[in-house]
């Protein structure tokens, strides 16, 4: 079996899964490594889906630097670069990958990843957290989505209605301060990413992203790295012999 198909097999069977998992999320049913390779990475912070041929549509620029680029390696078409596995579309997408307008959008600096908009801006996708569809905010398994919208755009919003005193007093979940733990904190006290070094080489070439495990089934080009990581050493030594010249 392909390993394609078999993740349109896995796919179909997390879209069936319970509703109570549904309404929060299904990353929790196909684990950690599904997004994240220990051993074969394609991007930074070990990620092992990587999309490489979307655009931004909104300003032509490339998903470098944003985690976009990794959520849409599963997220979007296989046509524009991703598994196939419940896409969303760009172009029909709140726009991401610029510096929000503050005429529009209050948006704190620490919901922003580096100073621009990205998914994580509004997800917060590990399974700790259990927000519909992995909001960073409570909204009644959606049934009260304002709850969500009025985070940054709190003019728009009837903040009383909502039992809400301010946008500063609203809770925002987020899993990646691992010394205080997987919980909500105030909008402008939260952290929603963690500035590691890139300290790895990303194996390979990912032709084709797919959300099945890849201890289980590493593909090919694993086995084929584009760069050979002792060229360095090897080009730095200088040939030795035991022979005299004549």
């Amino acid at each position: 079996m392909k390993v394609s198909k078999l993740g349109e097999i896995v796919s179909l069977i997390v879209l069936m899964s319970s509703s109570l998992l549904y309404a929060a999320g299904p990353h929790g049913a196909i684990t950690c490594l599904a997004c994240h390779s220990a051993h074969f990475a394609v991007d930074d912070k070990i990620f092992s889906v990587k999309n490489k041929k979307m655009i931004n549509p909104r300003n032509g620029a490339s998903l470098e630097g944003l985690v976009a680029k990794n959520c849409l390696g599963c997220h979007e078409v296989e046509q524009f670069g991703g598994a196939g596995i419940r896409p969303v579309h760009l172009h029909t997408t709140h726009p991401i990958g610029m510096k929000p307008n503050p005429k529009i959008a209050d948006v704190p600096e620490n919901l922003l990843k580096d100073g621009k908009l990205d998914c994580i801006s509004c997800h917060e996708a590990h399974p700790s957290n259990n927000n519909f569809m992995y909001l960073r905010v409570k909204t009644d398994k959606g049934a009260n989505i304002q709850n969500f919208c009025v985070t940054c755009h709190s003019a728009k919003g009837d903040m009383k209605a909502m039992g809400i005193e301010d946008a500063s007093k609203i809770k925002v979940f987020s899993a990646m301060d691992q010394e205080k733990g997987a919980k909500s904190f105030l909008r402008d006290e939260v952290k929603i990413h963690n500035k590691t070094p890139s300290y790895i080489t990303p194996l390979g070439k990912n032709n084709t992203n797919d959300m099945v495990p890849n201890y289980q089934n590493q593909p090919d080009w694993v086995y084929a790295p584009e760069f050979n990581p002792l060229d360095k050493v090897e080009k730095s030594k200088k040939p030795t012999t035991d022979k005299k010249p004549k």
